[in-house]
């Protein structure tokens, strides 16, 4: 099973997110990656400026659909190539029980078919894992840059 935070620190407990999109909230993750210093390296970035919380982690395709119903992120972050369930067979059953929920696709790789493949499963992007931030994600969902934050500068 993924591990769930709260405080930073992990534990099971049962999130509640009202899910919020506008530019002052703060963007609640899930990330699902089979790799655990990527994990680790993902929540860093996301985290740094305060616009993103990591709420849980899985390490494959299987604990991410358990966790959706638990940790209610406002988007899962997931690697397309994992050992069990890939990323693209695991958005397909979330996105089946849970039709609401933003997923981005990412991988090392840039195949020119991984953005394609996002969207033909309704993923709401494919970001390669190099350019992941709180911003980028921000942008896939609509909802823009944080107020103050060099994107929106730009």
């Amino acid at each position: 099973m993924g591990t769930l935070y709260e405080g930073g620190f992990p534990k099971v407990v049962d999130f509640y997110n009202p899910r919020r999109r506008d530019n002052g909230s703060v963007l609640t993750v899930l990330i699902v990656d089979d790799q655990s210093v990527f994990r680790n390296v993902a929540k860093s970035v996301l985290e740094r400026d305060g616009s993103c919380n990591v709420v849980g982690e899985a390490s494959c395709g299987a604990d991410a659909i358990q966790m959706i119903g638990e940790c209610r992120p406002d988007v899962v972050v997931m690697d397309i190539q994992m050992s069990d369930i890939g990323g693209i067979e695991a958005t397909r059953r979330i996105l089946a029980t849970n039709p609401d929920t933003n997923v981005v696709l990412m991988s090392m790789g840039s195949d020119a078919e991984y953005p394609v493949l996002a969207s033909e499963v309704g993923a709401r992007g494919f970001v390669p894992k190099r350019n992941l931030s709180a911003d980028v994600l921000r942008e896939l969902l609509g909802i823009g840059p944080e107020p103050g934050s060099a994107a929106l500068a730009a």
